[in-house]
Formats: C-alpha cells, structure tokens, sequence
C-alpha cells in the first residue's frame, strides 16, 4: 500500500506539472497575442479566447492592461486547483496550479539611419531590382499606422560619396567650384555651364574621428566625375550622387520615401566610410540644432525639430541599417576639378596625369570601422545591422566587423534581401514577455 502510494504522490506530481506547463504556454501565447500593437480585437477577449480554445474555461484568474500610443502591457494569471488521483487518499483532494505572464509591445521613439548602396555594381543580377521593393517593404512596416508619429528614417543613398544636399553643404560650410563656362568643343554653347548638380564634401581624415556632423567649417567640393565606365541607362553622371539623390532627413511620410527609393539611379563608387559618418551623425544630439534649421527649411517634419534625441533618453532608440553590394574602394579625384573632361570621360580612360588618389581603400577601411566603433561604444550603444548583399569576401567581412553583433549580420542573395529587411523591422518592434 506504501509502494502504491509513493508511486501514487509521483504520478499526481507529474500530471500536475503537465498541466502547469500546457497553462503556462496558453497563457504566455494569449498575452503575447493581446499585446501585439497590430491586435484589432480587444486584449481581453484574446487573452480568454486563447484560454477557451485550450480548453481551460475559467483559467483566467486576474487580467490587467496598460497602454498608450505607442506601448501595450497585458499581464494575466491563472490559479486553478485540479483533483488528484491518489494523493486524496491522504486527504490532500486538490494540487494547486500557479501561473502568471505579461507581455509588453512598446515601441520608443525610433531614430533610424538607412544607409543604401546605389553603386553601380547594384545593377547585376538584378540587384537593384530586388533591393527597392525590399527597401520600400521595410519603410511600410516601420511607419505603419500610429508608428509614423515616433518615427524618423534618415534615408542615406551612397555611391563613391555621400551627398548631404544643398542645404548642408551650406550649413556645414562647403565651398562651391566656380560657375564658368563650358567649352563648345566639349559640347557646350555660350549659356552652358560647368556641370554643378551635386554637393558632396571632401571631408578630413579628423571627420571619421568624432560621432558628429563635419565640423572643420571649411570644405571644398567634391568633382564632378566619373572613375569606372557609366552604364548610362540606370546610372546618372557622378562620384558624388547628384543632388536628387541627396540624403532624405528625418522622414516619416512614407510615400516620398517610397517614391525615391523606386527613383534614385545608381551613381560611382563605393564609399561606405563616408555613408556611415553621415548615417551617426544623423543619429547624434550634436545634430540638433541642424535639424531645426532644416526644419525651419522644410526639409525635416516641424515634429521632429527636436531630433536627435541624447544618447541615453529613456523613450528613443537608435538604429543604422547598413547595405553594401561591393568592399570599400580607393578614392580617386581628378588631378583639375574643373577639367572640361571631367563631366564626359571617365577618369579610367583619361591620361595618368589626369586623375589622382586622394585615399587608400585600406585607409578608408580603418576610417569606416572608426564610425563603426564609435556608434557601438557603451557611451552611445547604437544598434547597427549590416547586409552584405550578394558581396565579395572583403565587403562580407566589413559588414561582419561593422555589425553590433552576429546575429546583427546578414549574408544574402536575391529576393532574400526582402526577408532581411523585414526581420530587422520586426526586430526594431519587437514584441517580447517580460515576466
């Protein structure tokens, strides 16, 4: 009879924790479910719909809910007392069954830089076809609804360099080439001017040594040339994307954004160092006073004048989506900024002495980890993602080095750059248990 019992005592033991567990799962699964922003049914009737399709009845002991525009916590316990089969006669009838859960969706303030590679090597294999809807999907998912009021997207195309827009070259005190005259042997008549369609910086090596704008005050302006041989049907004329390929700052209006993405050509070279000087600089409080003024510009939302938030502010994330094709390259110049040859002939078909490199891609390299670091250092504990989109061995291993984790990285090919978009959209959302 003792053997019977203990065996017994066991057995009840056993289907006890059975049915802790399979509770405790239906009511992890239901507060997850009620939690989640996008649930358009009422969190309450989720969580007892959950429970009722498990088969528990009336297993919801206490359900409470807190939520705002842009979070929701649902907590919710189940305390039941089953029979027992052989502990009763013991005079113990019932064990009791504990469980409890909450999940939270919160969604801070979102300030992400999106930083994509228009090179023209983006137009083999189909790679700047498979990018833009990819890239128009993941601005859906982050400015869906209500996340548009918290969200602002630094939208960051690079070539060989990064072009700011007119209105910071300004601000940061570039310093246009001359308007003169171009020869009508190189195509021109008396009205035609130099070609001035892009305002890209030719920043310092200082530049890559601090998270801020460019600060020297002082910057000459970057050629108008191209180094590799133009594919004219899908690229426009230029090392330094043109001015309608300019930074987009501080958006949320997801039409535009989407309109340019499906817009912007590809452009020459690839300067991911610069691309991610700028993607920090967009990111750091330093930056605020510039995003007023552009504000007041018209360039940057009124509600987001106040951007970038502190480094440490409690209600804002920050995040840089990184996409490169192709290794960080040398930086070539032509010898004369003004050379009639410059807006026609590419410099790899133009004499020696025509071109010169101002950097080596080794150099550029240390420079790109340089902002790398600076954004993951404790101090500022950005989230950086990096994809390396069908990619050779180096630019792989930079994306890998440059990302805030492994798990950061992602290697990918084809349309599976669709998926990668949106798993990192839902990891800026992300909807976990907390309890």
């Amino acid at each position: 009879m003792m053997m019977i019992l203990v065996g017994g005592i066991a057995v009840d033991l056993m289907r006890n924790e059975i049915d802790r567990s399979k509770r405790q799962n239906s009511l992890d699964r239901s507060v997850l479910a009620a939690a989640d922003l996008d649930q358009t049914l009422e969190p309450a009737d989720v969580v007892k719909d959950y429970f009722l399709k498990s088969g528990y009845d009336d297993a919801v002991t206490s359900l409470s809910i807190s939520e705002g525009l842009n979070y929701r916590t649902v907590s919710a316990t189940s305390n039941t007392t089953p029979p027992t089969q052989f502990m009763r006669l013991m005079g113990k009838d019932t064990l009791p069954v504990f469980t409890a859960g909450t999940a939270t969706e919160e969604v801070p303030n979102i300030e992400i830089s999106m930083v994509l590679d228009i090179s023209g090597s983006m137009r083999f294999s189909d790679r700047m076809t498979e990018l833009r809807p990819a890239a128009r999907n993941f601005i859906d998912t982050l400015l869906e609804d209500d996340l548009a009021d918290y969200t602002s997207i630094n939208l960051i195309p690079y070539a060989g360099q990064t072009n700011p827009g007119p209105f910071m070259f300004d601000r940061l005190g570039g310093t246009r080439y001359a308007s003169v005259p171009l020869d009508e042997e190189d195509g021109g008549t008396e009205d035609d001017l130099y070609p001035n369609v892009s305002s890209c910086l030719e920043l310092e090596a200082s530049d890559f040594t601090h998270a801020g704008l460019p600060s020297l005050g002082a910057y000459a302006q970057t050629a108008h040339f191209m180094n590799w041989t133009i594919a004219a049907s899908v690229m426009e004329w230029g090392w330094c994307p043109q001015d309608d390929t300019a930074i987009q700052y501080a958006s949320n209006d997801a039409t535009a954004l989407k309109k340019f993405i499906t817009e912007m050509p590809m452009h020459d070279g690839t300067g991911t160092a610069y691309a991610m000087k700028y993607a920090l600089a967009l990111l750091d409080p330093t930056s605020q006073p510039d995003f007023a003024a552009m504000s007041t510009a018209g360039l940057v939302p009124e509600e987001f004048a106040n951007r970038p938030a502190g480094w440490k502010h409690p209600d804002t994330a920050k995040y840089i989506v990184l996409m490169t094709d192709g290794q960080i390259t040398e930086q070539k110049r032509p010898t004369d900024i003004l050379h009639e040859e410059n807006p026609v002939t590419e410099l790899q078909h133009r004499p020696s002495g025509d071109k010169t490199q101002i950097t080596s891609a080794s150099q550029n390299v240390t420079r790109f980890y340089s902002i790398c670091d600076l954004a993951k250092s404790s101090e500022r504990n950005v989230e950086i993602y990096t994809i390396a989109f069908e990619a050779p061995d180096a630019a792989k291993t930079q994306m890998r080095n440059c990302a805030s984790s492994p798990s950061h990285y992602y290697d990918v090919e084809g349309s599976e750059i669709d998926e990668v978009f949106q798993a990192i959209a839902r990891q800026v959302r992300q909807l976990r248990l907390v309890n």
